[in-house]
């Protein structure tokens, strides 16, 4: 059976593909925005998914400035940018927002730590001193408390289903998306006069990896081929934990005074943030580590189990502007899909803060952008990309996860079998059957700054 067009929710339709925070967020401003519009969010899985509903902790993080906080959360979410770069207005928007994104997560009921007063209990996050941070517990229920809410608003619901193509008309301009589902059945194409593409970061691409569950790794190869620009696509979180089981280890915690004396002053300074650093002083101790990885990605400690790296979220993605656009008319990004806001560091919350922000944003952008006649909705599907139905070949993934282990980590060498491993995945992103091993290939090489 070939490919299907499902038919056209309405005249006028949103696709938010990815149920996450940040697509969940933008679904629910899409259509409080614009109730007369039909938006539907699609998923590859109707459980928790990602970082922000199912990560490890069960307890999700997010900074919280108020407005007399606004100015010194510019300034250090600019001072960690480098060696990646800040938007400074997408700064000044997650300032500005965070009040209003706190209150809608207030709205939910949410399972929020407070003091004995009942006032909000306030933490300092990874890479940032000030008591800004607030956390919520119990995942689950806040996953719940979102479906709720926008089912509620009347968000069409589409689970078991993973984008592989978005598609655009002869003027460049997004006008829906080809889905393929995660299990049997055939291929299926929606159109939208607006896509927000909240596709989750890069870390499934990592063997290693404490992303939580759902996610695809497609998002910067689908982005990418769509016509976007990235911006800090290289830069991901890692965290160093025990090779068996990948618990956390803090590398400031290790004895230096006995691996490396002359590195231990900075450990005290390595123990104030959880994710390796890329530009802060501290990273020498990182370095340390990774120069003793052997073969098997290890970092053997005498006397003690091997640690490892494992890559935890993206910090950059598809440049997008204050609302959300791209650089392709009709497609926004929000979510950790989306680059500007951060820099090779971010702030701990920050993530959670920009999902919101920047779900609403984009969200409400799609709804309100200028009607393009319908023209988006009109006339027979656009062909699907070559090789849409196919899964990756066994072997392909599992080769692509060590390979990224070992050459997109941190000061990763430049070395021969890097080199080697850049041109086997440029003959995948060409000449693969799959289309999802292409998309794979090519999100490999935007994270390796090689596409």
């Amino acid at each position: 059976m070939a490919p299907q067009a499902a038919p056209a929710p309405s005249f006028r339709h949103v696709l938010v593909l990815g149920a996450g925070l940040a697509g969940m967020r933008a679904a629910w401003a899409a259509k409080q925005a614009a109730p007369h519009l039909a938006v539907t969010l699609v998923s590859p899985r109707a459980a928790p998914c990602g970082s922000s509903f199912a990560n490890r902790n069960n307890a999700l993080g997010m900074q919280a400035p108020r407005p007399g906080e606004a100015e010194a959360f510019i300034r250090e979410a600019l001072a960690l940018a480098a060696p990646g770069t800040v938007a400074l207005e997408l700064a000044r928007a997650l300032a500005q927002d965070a009040p209003v994104a706190l209150s809608d997560l207030l709205s939910l009921g949410l399972a929020f730590r407070r003091k004995a007063d009942g006032a909000l209990a306030r933490y300092p996050g990874c890479f940032s001193p000030p008591r800004r941070a607030v956390v919520f517990d119990d995942l689950g229920a806040a996953h719940g408390a979102f479906l709720a809410r926008v089912r509620g608003l009347g968000v069409r619901l589409l689970h078991g289903f993973v984008a592989l193509q978005i598609t655009r008309d002869a003027a460049g301009r997004a006008t829906g998306a080809w889905l393929a589902p995660l299990r049997d059945g055939e291929p299926v194409f929606l159109r939208a006069d607006a896509v927000v593409a909240a596709l989750g970061g890069p870390a499934p691409l990592f063997a290693r990896r404490i992303c939580g569950p759902g996610g695809s790794g497609l998002s910067f190869g689908l982005l990418r081929s769509a016509g976007t620009e990235l911006v800090n696509a290289r830069f991901l979180q890692f965290f160093w934990g025990h090779a068996a089981d990948g618990g956390f280890v803090n590398p400031g915690a290790l004895p230096w005074s006995l691996l490396a004396p002359e590195l231990a002053h900075h450990a005290e300074a390595r123990r104030g943030h959880c994710p390796l650093a890329y530009s802060l002083p501290d990273a020498a101790l990182d370095r340390w580590l990774l120069a003793r990885r052997g073969a098997d990605g290890l970092a053997p400690l005498p006397g003690g189990a091997p640690l490892a790296l494992f890559a935890h979220a993206g910090n950059g993605g598809a440049r997008i502007d204050a609302d959300g656009r791209t650089a392709v008319p009709g497609l926004y990004a929000c979510g950790e899909c989306a680059g500007g806001m951060h820099g090779a560091q971010r702030m701990g919350g920050g993530m959670a803060l920009s999902a919101l922000v920047f779900g609403a944003r984009a969200g409400r952008a799609a709804a309100l952008q200028p009607d393009q006649g319908g023209t988006a909705l009109a006339g027979p599907p656009p062909a699907p990309a070559p090789g849409l139905d196919l899964r990756p070949e066994r072997t392909f993934l599992p080769r692509l996860r060590r390979g990224m282990d070992r050459h997109a980590a941190p000061f990763a060498p430049q070395d021969r079998t890097r080199a080697a491993f850049i041109a086997w995945l440029r003959t995948q992103e060409e000449d693969a059957p799959s289309l999802r091993q292409r998309l794979l290939a090519l999100s490999a090489l935007c994270v390796l700054d090689a596409q």
